[in-house]
């Protein structure tokens, strides 16, 4: 009985985020257009720090450089002892 009134409510559960999920719009492509603005990025707001004057500036170049994609390790045999 019990496991009857667990698959009900899940049932019930579903069917209850299926009606409450197929909402309808009720904007307007102008009004969504508006409140989503021009489409421009923002833009990064700058920080100054005075403690930047005694760090060496990092070329983004540099930073790309270093960067390791992938560290692959090769399997070892267990029956194999060295």
């Amino acid at each position: 009985m019990i496991l009857f009134l667990k698959i009900l409510g899940g049932l019930g559960a579903v069917a209850l985020g299926i009606f409450l999920g197929t909402g309808r719009y009720t904007q307007t492509q102008d009004e969504i257009k508006a409140r989503l603005g021009a489409g421009r990025p923002r833009r990064v707001k700058q920080h100054f720090m005075w403690l930047d004057f005694l760090k060496a500036k990092e070329r983004g170049s540099d930073r790309r450089r270093s960067r390791e994609h992938f560290k692959t390790a090769v399997a070892r045999d267990k029956d194999k002892q060295d």
